[in-house]
């Protein structure tokens, strides 16, 4: 008998980007972009469903449905907030005029994941071990695109 093994995607090593200006293009080695690995503690996607569009007939015989266009994706993440990071003032910036930045989760393996988002909402706290937390949650425009690693 063989023993199986879990399979997991590491992410020790990863790093979150956001480019320095607006855009509606993905990140490229091109594309000036600031780290946000330093001050990220976690972080979440979201894909969300789609609507649901009742496609039944008068010769259905259960309930018919397909899916609609889907809603917003959606990035959480949390922070220890650094007044002045660059990144979180892009992230601030976002918030403040609406505006879509492209962002790259890399991963140390290769693999990454692009999107392109404006920051919804965000919020600090401060707690009893003296670190201000804080998190962002961001909107995001069309899809997350994957992508392998290159072996």
């Amino acid at each position: 008998m063989t023993e199986t093994q879990s399979e997991y995607t590491r992410t020790r090593g990863a790093g979150i980007y956001v480019g320095k200006e607006p855009s509606t293009k993905f990140i490229t080695s091109n594309t000036p972009a600031l780290p946000l690995e330093c001050t990220v503690t976690d972080y979440s996607f979201t894909a969300p469903e789609g609507e649901e569009i009742d496609v039944s007939t008068l010769a259905s015989q259960t309930k018919e449905t397909i899916n609609g266009l889907p809603a917003e994706g959606t990035f959480t993440l949390n922070v220890n907030f650094v007044t002045g990071n660059a990144g979180q003032k892009i992230l601030r910036k976002s918030y403040n005029t609406g505006e879509n930045y492209p962002f790259k989760l890399q991963r140390e393996d290769g693999s990454s994941v692009d999107w392109i988002a404006r920051v919804a909402s965000y919020e600090f706290k401060g707690a009893k071990n003296n670190i201000e937390t804080g998190s962002f949650s961001l909107k995001v425009k069309g899809k997350f695109e994957y992508n392998d690693a290159i072996i």
